[in-house]
């Protein structure tokens, strides 16, 4: 015959089981969904660099500018930003720069990019010269 002593300690060892199942599983749902929303955060600033990138890359689509003097213009300084954690590990930093449009420096904002192939390199918009002036060449993988 089992005592009411056996019978509360069992009950009391199945109930601190129980808890300690439940416990641990919420911990594991917990810790699927912080993982799932990394994963998301990580892939939606991997759209943004994109959609980034891609807007520089349409904005390079139009005539470089000319201008004809003694000397290249002088282009801004850089402003201060801060870099996030890549997205990735192919992903490359652009730094932030100061490029011509409409015959005014605007600012471009640093951001990730993916190269579109291992040989290239970003660089910088700059001023070349041309003819009897310069003519500005937006930042490009080159």
């Amino acid at each position: 015959m089992i005592s009411n002593r056996s019978k509360s300690i069992s009950v009391a060892s199945l109930a601190l089981a129980a808890l300690a199942l439940t416990s641990t599983s919420c911990l594991h749902t917990q810790r699927a969904r912080h993982q799932h929303a990394l994963a998301v955060k990580a892939e939606a600033e991997t759209d943004l660099a994109h959609a980034q990138a891609d807007a520089v890359r349409s904005q390079q689509l139009s005539e470089p500018e000319y201008v004809e003097a003694e000397e290249a213009p002088a282009v801004p300084a850089a402003l201060p930003e801060q870099r996030p954690s890549a997205p990735s590990p192919g992903h490359v930093w652009v730094a932030g720069q100061h490029t011509r449009r409409g015959g005014q420096w605007v600012w471009v904002s640093g951001h990730y990019a993916l190269p579109p192939r291992s040989d290239v390199v970003w660089v910088p918009g700059h001023w070349v010269p041309h003819l009897h002036g310069y003519a500005w060449i937006a930042g490009a993988w080159r």
